[in-house]
């Protein structure tokens, strides 16, 4: 598609309005047990899907409905809290599956349908989301952006991007239906994944916690996989000198060397006090002893800062992995973390491989 521009479906519109959604949700709410989530019963009432559907599910039939409805690439804007960001969650089949996840820019047309709760068309040559500075794409250009409500709060926007087919007007029609007809079903919906992000979240420093690595280290993926388990040495000196409020700084700026460092499926969690885990789905135990060592030269290269003065720390780690050493991947744990107190009798500040040498 020539001058190739997805469009952003938000979250506007609450249970107000929609096509005989509220016939259709009688029915529905008659014939089904009460016991069932009220996200997916709106699911049923208002579009047919099926009762177990997903957010991700059902955003990408509005994005894949809008382009149709209008004859140009769609995507889903979603925003978690007022006045969080705002980025492309999701973009209509067959379009680029690259642009999911760039920031869209609170001044940008797009961002202002949003902020404003109003319709805004953007001219051809006007940029419509203003990407990230460090995205080397083109710009985005030209398009119609509509709010979606969920309940009282603009959850996010639908646009359609680059030059519609039809006047810009019957576009900002078709994707209005749309909002009214899809806003009441994915406000419940996101609720329930920030819920259960949440859940699976370490609320300090952002990243996942046991709960959230022990679920992910449980599936088909563990039984070719390396776990490196990081300590921060002598943490209890920072909370015992500088007070807990820097003890939590220095966690945070940990987390955030780790977030920087890691990527494809691999993953950070915070496990305890000053501990840290990494998975590495596909890793093998000298893999999982480069990561270490390379984390662990980070923190020295990146010392902690507090009320202008440097904080150097250091990491001790200990580094496991399946099948070997470790046949069973249920043992990954156990033998990291008995890698670690290796890392720990021998002086600190190094990486220790389970079965093998430190390094």
């Amino acid at each position: 598609m020539t001058g190739f521009v997805p469009l952003l479906v938000g979250l506007a519109l609450g249970a107000a309005g929609g096509w005989s959604a509220r016939a259709l949700a009688a029915r529905r709410e008659r014939a089904y047990s009460a016991r069932r989530r009220p996200s997916m019963r709106a699911a049923d009432a208002a579009s047919g899907l099926p009762v177990d559907a997903t957010l991700d599910h059902l955003c990408r039939v509005l994005a894949d409905v809008a382009s149709e409805a209008v004859g140009m690439p769609c995507a889903v804007v979603l925003r978690d809290t007022d006045g969080g960001p705002l980025k492309i969650t999701t973009i209509s089949s067959g379009d680029d599956r690259r642009l999911e996840g760039v920031s869209v820019d609170l001044d940008s047309p797009a961002g202002r349908a949003i902020t404003e709760a109003t319709p805004t068309v953007a001219l051809a040559s006007e940029a419509v989301v203003h990407s990230s500075p460090r995205d080397r794409r083109r710009p985005l250009r030209g398009g119609v952006a509509v709010p979606l409500l969920f309940g009282s709060r603009v959850g996010g926007a639908v646009l359609a991007l680059g030059e519609p087919p039809m006047a810009p007007a019957a576009v900002v029609d078709e994707l209005e239906k749309l909002a009214r007809r899809f806003g009441p079903v994915l406000g419940p919906s996101q609720a329930v994944e920030i819920a259960k992000r949440q859940a699976e979240t370490d609320e300090l420093t952002g990243l996942a916690n046991r709960r959230a690595l022990k679920k992910a280290m449980a599936s088909a993926d563990a039984a070719r996989s390396a776990l490196v388990i990081l300590d921060i040495d002598f943490f209890k000196r920072i909370n015992d000198t500088l007070g807990h409020a820097a003890g939590d700084a220095a966690l945070k700026h940990f987390a955030g060397l780790l977030k920087n460092a890691l990527r494809g499926a691999d993953m950070a969690a915070r496990i305890g006090g000053e501990e840290f885990a990494v998975w590495l789905p596909g890793g093998d135990l000298s893999h999982g002893m480069e990561v270490a060592e390379r984390l662990r030269n980070l923190l020295a290269e990146h010392p902690f800062r507090y009320q202008a003065q440097e904080h150097p720390m250091t990491l001790s780690c200990g580094v496991s992995a399946s099948p070997i050493p470790i046949p069973s991947p249920e043992n990954l744990m156990a033998t990291a973390d008995s890698a670690l107190y290796r890392a720990k009798r021998e002086g600190r500040n190094r990486s220790v491989a389970s079965g093998g040498k430190g390094g």
